[in-house]
């Protein structure tokens, strides 16, 4: 086991592939392991069905990420993907007593308050599409190709029917520290929404607003970077080592 570094596993957003996690490994190293989790579908896993339900998708990544779970980890989503982590974050405490050193939900309102914008997942194929298009939470690359959108179909339709579906009340709350990140002009998350992540999580809560729009990090990353250094690099002087967070449940 190693204790030199923390395992920080990343969760993509709508329609996304987890290999935009990929050039943090070296601006990162040595002080995190970044782990990008792929998603059916998409990427390496090109070939899998995408999941449109969120048990079969955790059925599928959570026994991956505890394997995974070598050294203290951390956990970071963006939009779908920050349910995505704050799922696995609460499976991984329940099935197997391990407890992140602190979940990052990105660009995402807490999951219990109403969803303001129209669902999608009731459309047909071309109006659905021009919708995603247009939708704040889909990054203008995934769709940016007319000629390859239509190749992203299955996997932004099994996106959005997971979005959509999820429905988490308050009695699931994590014992890992949680911070809530978006942009200052993100427009999926506006006024308390992001503050209102507080209930979901038995540890300490900050909130944390960064420069730009939804996709703040993509055009400039080194905020959120320094972010993950800052908390997840300091060390214990007792023992040189990263310290775990308590594990009280």
């Amino acid at each position: 086991m190693s204790g030199t570094s923390v395992r920080l596993f990343c969760l993509p957003y709508c329609g996304a592939s987890a290999g935009v996690y990929l050039p943090w490994r070296d601006r990162l190293a040595p002080h995190l392991t970044v782990t990008p989790l792929e998603l059916p579908g998409r990427g390496s896993r090109l070939g899998k069905d995408p999941c449109s339900g969120m048990e079969t998708l955790l059925h599928d990544l959570v026994p991956t990420v505890a394997r995974l779970c070598d050294r203290p980890f951390a956990l970071f989503g963006h939009g779908l993907g920050a349910l995505l982590a704050y799922e696995i974050a609460a499976r991984l405490e329940w099935d197997h007593e391990l407890v992140a050193e602190r979940l990052y939900v990105s660009g995402q309102a807490a999951p219990h308050l109403p969803v303001r914008q129209d669902p999608l997942t009731g459309l047909p194929d071309d109006a659905f599409l021009a919708a995603a298009a247009r939708h704040p939470g889909v990054h203008p690359a995934v769709l940016g190709d007319p000629a390859l959108a239509r190749l992203q179909l299955p996997v932004l339709r099994a996106d959005f029917a997971l979005a959509e579906s999820y429905e988490e009340g308050l009695d699931n709350s994590v014992h890992a520290p949680l911070t809530a990140t978006a942009g200052v002009d993100d427009p999926t998350v506006l006024g308390d929404e992001l503050s209102a992540w507080r209930a979901y999580t038995h540890r300490s809560f900050r909130v944390r607003r960064f420069a730009g729009g939804h996709f703040h990090w993509r055009t400039r990353e080194q905020p959120l970077l320094d972010m993950f250094v800052e908390d997840l690099s300091r060390r214990n002087d007792a023992n040189h080592r990263f310290p775990v967070a308590e594990r009280t449940f």
